[in-house]
């Protein structure tokens, strides 16, 4: 996900937001708005996955983005706007991660393994970020929960896809995607919440297996 090329280049080496010169600059106008808006969801990101949903105030936005709350509010009209922006921005860079480590596979199973240590390393990589869209979003209400089921919607349909690939007769391919979307989910829950984030890749071996399944008989059908 991101902010295309001019978020991009609205951003450092490490992938944060870098702060504008103060003063008299010859930055264009568009370059200037895609740095602040970067620097907004950025510092909605610290505030969420460091301290928590709870403590996302305009003020808390205002003191980590380092702008001022005009500049705030010609980006967004409230916390929840900037909030659900960040986590779209997460969830978009996750859903990537998967598909485009997928794609360079041949085989049903290997795009499934490939997506899934994609996912994984993503997370690892992005500890705050990841706490926000997993975690906290339960929080921030029922609209934020509803965007996050979309994303897993999307697993989901990834998941069937493959299934059938695999296995063309497999019997309700669509309850067996929501199990393991949902199972997975809970394990990166649990342990996101413990504040292990970064152990993540190392539960890609034990995640697959969930997608193992046996080739259906014709007998269950």
């Amino acid at each position: 996900m991101g902010h295309g090329d001019r978020g991009d280049r609205a951003r450092n080496a490490t992938g944060e937001a870098a702060r504008l010169p103060s003063g008299r600059h010859r930055l264009s106008r568009d370059y200037v708005a895609s740095n602040q808006r970067a620097r907004i969801l950025r510092a909605v990101t610290e505030v969420v996955g460091g301290r928590g949903y709870s403590q996302l105030t305009i003020d808390a936005i205002v003191g980590a983005s380092a702008i001022s709350k005009k500049t705030f509010y010609e980006h967004f009209r409230n916390k929840e706007e900037a909030f659900f922006a960040a986590c779209e921005s997460v969830a978009s860079r996750m859903t990537a991660a998967f598909d485009d480590a997928a794609a360079e596979r041949s085989e049903p199973d290997a795009r499934l393994r490939a997506g899934l240590g994609a996912l994984l390393e993503f997370l690892a990589s992005e500890p705050l970020g990841a706490r926000m869209a997993v975690v906290e979003v339960l929080a921030a209400g029922p609209e934020a929960v509803a965007r996050r089921d979309r994303v897993k919607r999307h697993f989901s349909t990834t998941v069937v896809e493959h299934l059938l690939a695999m296995y063309p007769d497999f019997p309700e391919p669509e309850l067996a995607a929501e199990v393991i979307v949902g199972g997975v989910h809970e394990v990166l829950y649990s342990r996101i919440s413990r504040g292990e984030a970064h152990a993540l890749p190392a539960l890609r071996r034990g995640l697959v297996r969930m997608y193992a399944l046996p080739a259906p008989r014709s007998a269950d059908h």
